[in-house]
């Protein structure tokens, strides 16, 4: 739980720092934020806000609901990191990396559990996308990095589901639950 209130801070830091701003004293920093006021405005925020609120859900027990957040995080997150190559590698790069290794990996285990609903999932995040504007990096000016970026996600949901009963074997193999 420490390393994530160190990422938070880190994530306060790098959004603050990407557009040039300072934080003002009467925001509540993102860590202590709620999910209600991390969703709240989402479309115009930095891309980590999704994952941190996915991160928030899921420890309130709403996994799946924080399952899609997770994945629509990423599609944003990818689609910034590929439009700002520039980006200092010690910045948003590892932020994201080790918030796909902290928040994505236990999300990705209970999803794991039934196939088709991380299937399903998938597919929702991408039609919450597709639905709703991207005032942070900006849809319409990245078109090509979206089409991206929903092609490699779309190709790995499709590899899922043409694995579902090895992935089921596995998780067995592994001690992990089946659902």
């Amino acid at each position: 739980m420490r390393f994530i209130i160190i990422l938070i801070a880190c994530l306060n830091m790098c959004a603050c720092a990407t557009h040039g701003e300072t934080s003002k004293p009467t925001e509540t920093p993102i860590s202590e934020q709620t999910a209600a006021e991390l969703e709240n405005g989402i479309t115009n925020k930095h891309p980590s806000t999704y994952i941190i609120l996915a991160k928030k859900l899921f420890d309130q027990g709403d996994k799946q609901n924080a399952v899609q957040w997770f994945y629509i995080g990423q599609i944003r997150y990818r689609a910034y990191l590929i439009a700002n190559p520039e980006l200092d590698p010690s910045s948003d790069p590892a932020l994201f990396a080790s918030l796909m290794s902290v928040v994505g990996t236990p999300l990705n285990e209970y999803i794991g559990g039934d196939v088709d609903e991380w299937v399903k999932t998938i597919d929702d995040a991408i039609a919450w996308h597709n639905n709703n504007p991207d005032g942070f990096l900006g849809k319409e000016t990245h078109q090509e990095i979206y089409a991206t970026v929903i092609s490699g996600l779309t190709e790995m949901k499709n590899k899922i589901e043409s694995q579902k009963e090895f992935i089921k074997e596995q998780r067995t193999k592994n001690g992990l639950e089946n659902r």
